[in-house]
């Protein structure tokens, strides 16, 4: 059977009707009476495929440069997605698919399932899954332990957790303005 509710009267008391679901000779059971206080007016239903989905942890940015009203540019690459380009002026860029792009971004996450090739200059970073190509990161770079890293990197700041991956031209970003030579390393945390 199935329950449909049919708002009769202006004081917020709902019935219930219950009307047949199979042959013409079924019967109406019963009506029913009930107030707002016996049914729930809000209740939230989660579609399983969101509960399975696993929570993806992202770098906060802080706006204090932008402009009352002005909404951050945040950026999202699905799981199963590939794109292929050029993002730029993007407040935050979260990336669970294929990308291969030149990117310029405040803060890039590569999630575990993510893979990015090609040239990024970014604020911060938080690495998770694979790098390859050129990474500069003016602030801060986390590398995770499952985070893997191929290319020429520069960093303001580096954190490796243990497990995390770094391999090829390596060099600070402090080195840069001073004589020293880059660091050639392949490096495993």
């Amino acid at each position: 059977m199935f329950k449909r509710p049919k708002d009769t009267s202006e004081s917020g008391s709902a019935q219930e009707e219950t009307l047949p679901l199979s042959s013409p000779g079924s019967r109406i059971i019963e009506k029913t009476a009930q107030t707002e206080s016996e049914t729930p007016a809000n209740r939230v239903v989660t579609p399983s495929y969101e509960a399975r989905k696993p929570a993806v942890r992202t770098l906060q940015t802080t706006h204090s440069s932008s402009a009352p009203g002005i909404t951050p540019a945040n950026l999202h690459v699905g799981r199963g997605l590939k794109l292929e380009g050029k993002i730029q002026s993007c407040d935050s860029l979260v990336i669970e698919g294929d990308v291969q792009a030149t990117i310029e971004s405040g803060t890039l996450t590569i999630t575990e399932t993510g893979e990015v090739r090609g040239e990024a200059t970014v604020d911060q970073a938080e690495i998770n899954g694979k790098f390859d190509g050129t990474l500069t990161v003016k602030k801060c770079l986390t590398i995770n332990s499952t985070g893997r890293i191929t290319g020429t990197i520069r960093y303001g700041e580096l954190k490796v957790e243990q497990g995390g991956k770094i391999s090829g031209q390596v060099e600070s970003s402090e080195a840069t303005g001073s004589a020293a030579r880059p660091a050639s390393a392949a490096a495993s945390a």
